[in-house]
């Protein structure tokens, strides 16, 4: 073949390619590269446990919700694992009674050559006979929930009562039932939603309870943002003959003023102007209030000021 000029020209290639890969370390990076058979090791945060045991007649409680599971193996097959749902993490109560348990966690459907360490190691616990009451749920709509312009006027859910199963200590440490708001949008006007039930113990902490129905209807019923500040008096003008006021009285010494929650933030009264001009005695007369800035309105809108002179 190197007698022809094809079979020359054929090693000439070859040769050519060699020293352009060797010139390049293509084969350096080939074999001195992580490559897929080298040992690695990752940890994969908050993976999801699942107990496995009769759920039919059974309730669990003090199970975490998340593990860590630290993997080691060759890279090829950790590069599969990448987040907390490529891994199972179960411990299994299969065929076990009511009673307390400290059992081990499980990975299932691991490859082979994969070794894995589970943080913590084990759970505490308890299979419960599964009980069944029927409670009251509140509607639970915030005013954080609410467009700075209203305020919750009316809340109200359909249906009020909900079937709640679970361990007698589970349903005895239940505080509150709420039905929350879910929308992420503000509410400015009469709403209607979906609301996901949910039970807390009284610091508030969610527990692991089964509920039906998990969701009812919410009506939310707003109106304008409000708040009652005092009425202060303020005079203008002067008494006729050298007259002296004696006394003023508002029939209204409260009233509600109107806005935003952020702009009557920080107003805790308003005033009524009584204007003193041709006033010679005792008398009573009608006062408008002098509003602050950004206060839409005010209810009353005026008020009857009782003057005595002396």
């Amino acid at each position: 073949m190197l007698e022809s000029k094809w079979g020359l020209r054929f090693v000439a290639l070859i040769l050519a390619i060699f020293f352009f890969l060797s010139v390049n370390n293509v084969f350096g990076n080939i074999f001195n590269s992580d490559d897929i058979s080298q040992k690695s090791t990752k940890t994969i945060q908050d993976v999801p446990v699942e107990v496995v045991y009769n759920h039919k007649d059974l309730h669990a409680t003090h199970v975490p919700d998340t593990v860590d599971v630290n993997i080691s193996g060759p890279q090829s097959k950790l590069l599969k694992i990448e987040s907390p749902d490529d891994l199972k993490v179960v411990v299994d109560l299969s065929g076990e009674k009511a009673g307390k348990y400290h059992e081990k966690f499980q990975v299932k459907g691991i490859s082979n050559g994969i070794n894995y360490n589970i943080k913590p190691k084990a759970a505490n616990i308890t299979l419960e006979k599964k009980t069944t009451k029927t409670m009251h749920v509140q509607p639970d709509v915030s005013q954080s929930d609410i467009s700075n312009e209203y305020k919750i006027d009316k809340q109200q859910i359909s249906p009020e009562t909900v079937k709640v199963t679970g361990g007698d200590e589970q349903l005895n440490q239940i505080a509150y039932l709420k039905a929350t708001y879910k929308n992420a949008s503000k509410i400015s006007k009469d709403t209607k939603d979906v609301a996901e039930v949910n039970a807390y113990d009284k610091d508030l902490n969610k527990l692991n309870v089964s509920i039906n129905p998990g969701q009812v209807d919410l009506k939310v019923s707003v109106k304008p943002f409000s708040k009652k500040v005092k009425v202060n008096t303020k005079t203008t003008g002067n008494l006729d003959d050298n007259k002296k006021v004696d006394s003023i009285k508002l029939d209204d010494d409260e009233v509600e003023i109107y806005g935003s929650r952020e702009d009557l933030q920080g107003i805790d009264s308003i005033t009524a102007e009584v204007d003193l001009d041709h006033i010679s005695e005792s008398t009573e007369k009608t006062v408008k209030f002098d509003l602050p800035k950004n206060v839409s309105k005010v209810k009353p809108e005026e008020t009857k000021a009782y003057i005595t002179v002396k």
